[in-house]
């Protein structure tokens, strides 16, 4: 599709915001689809509305961002477009054709509008906080100023390919514990809640072992006060995340999880990885060491690694290194700063930033491989203890047959 062609689709069009004084003399306020300002003026005023401010809606609902695998391939296609030398607009245009239906297809479309008003891409990209993160737009301003956006951007291809396989990998490993757990749960709240109650009558007016009696009274709670405490454990629950969300709550939570051997080594490897993979992707796009610390701890997700991170950038303003700040770090492995120190000593950081990554991404699959071995076997251990537990609480009585004496 041609420019051209653009200017004149009737589907998807970029939105509007204005404010505005009617026939009547009232100000009126509202949100206007148009193929650019022109238009929506035009439109407005053929409604006998006088414009006295417009400006372009960038905030779109969330199902309307690019993210994740969509994000992805719309990075790398943008790579291969400029990199064979088409220009941006045109590049973006064709990426516009491509998914146009999509829900997203109005980011897309707005870009290619602000772009042909001569704004600059990285600054088009800013207005969309919620598909185009600080890191994105500061690397596509990074390429932009040193005329080597299609480097930029095939750089980022590689990052969002990198943090992509990095997030799918834990999610993985999550989910099947979790299934199980979920599975373990329902079983064990089926056997209480009915398959213990069916049969509660036949031990009737039967002295019963301490055991037995013990499962049975589980059952009569479960039963009968469900009402209390599912409320309380949705409430508990709910109190968690609104605690966790906080900063204090948050870095609390996560020095706790620090103090678990295997789930600290899981959450700093991940967090390491993303932030030597993330700060090599911004040093080799030409941001300062400073610029690619502030935005690279961001990527971490972890509060407490974050705040270490933070106190280095101090140190290095007033002239340290980033390889002395981390070696006194009690998180950060100490294999990190020494290959960060021949990397400084060599001029070869960046490659050293990598490698670390590299390193780090592919210990976190061994460790997430373990955890998934691990935890598959206890879950099933656990649950098979509850509920062969229940059942032998049921069978203990039958097999005392004096107990059924009349």
């Amino acid at each position: 599709m041609s420019p051209a062609e653009l200017k004149d689709r009737n589907n998807i069009m970029p939105l509007y915001q204005y404010q505005a004084i009617d026939s009547q003399g009232k100000k009126r306020s509202g949100i206007i689809d148009a193929h650019n300002e022109r238009d929506a003026k035009s439109l407005l005023r053929e409604q006998n509305i006088m414009v006295t401010k417009l400006t372009l809606k960038k905030r779109v609902r969330a199902k309307e961002n690019l993210k994740g695998e969509h994000l992805l391939s719309f990075t790398i296609q943008l790579s291969q477009l400029v990199g064979a030398g088409v220009p941006v607009y045109e590049s973006l245009v064709a990426l516009e054709e491509q998914y146009r239906g999509e829900p997203f297809d109005r980011v897309i479309l707005t870009l290619c509008e602000q772009i042909k008003a001569g704004t600059p891409l990285s600054e088009a990209m800013s207005g969309f906080p919620d598909t185009f993160d600080r890191l994105y737009c500061s690397l596509i301003r990074a390429g932009e100023s040193v005329g080597a956006l299609d480097v930029v951007l095939e750089k980022l291809s590689e990052l969002l390919a990198k943090q992509d396989k990095l997030r799918k990998d834990i999610m993985t490993a999550m989910i099947y514990p979790a299934i199980l757990a979920g599975f373990a749960l329902l079983v064990i709240g089926l056997l209480l809640g009915f398959v213990v109650p069916s049969i509660e009558g036949i031990f009737a007016d039967r002295k019963l072992n301490t055991f037995t009696e013990f499962v049975i009274g589980a059952s009569h709670f479960f039963r009968n006060w469900w009402w209390i405490y599912l409320p309380i454990t949705a409430g508990a629950i709910t109190w968690f995340v609104y605690k966790i969300r906080t900063p204090t709550g948050r870095l609390w939570f996560e020095r706790q999880l620090l103090k678990l051997p295997l789930i600290r080594r899981m959450l700093i490897q991940a967090a390491v990885a993303r932030f030597c993979r993330t700060m090599g992707t911004l040093q080799k796009g030409g941001l300062t060491i400073i610029d690619s610390l502030q935005i690279a701890r961001e990527v971490m997700h972890n509060a407490t690694l974050e705040e270490e991170i933070r106190r280095a950038e101090k140190r290095i303003v007033e002239g340290s290194s980033l390889s002395e700040e981390l070696s006194k770090s009690r998180w950060i492995p100490r294999l990190v700063p020494r290959m960060l120190a021949v990397g400084e000593e060599s001029g070869t950081t960046v490659a050293m930033l990598n490698k670390v990554a590299d390193m780090y991404e592919d210990s976190l699959e061994k460790t997430l491989a373990r955890i998934m071995a691990l935890a598959q076997p206890v879950i099933l251990i656990v649950m098979g203890t509850i509920i062969g537990s229940v059942m032998l609480a049921i069978l203990l009585p039958l097999t005392d047959m004096s107990s059924f004496a009349l």
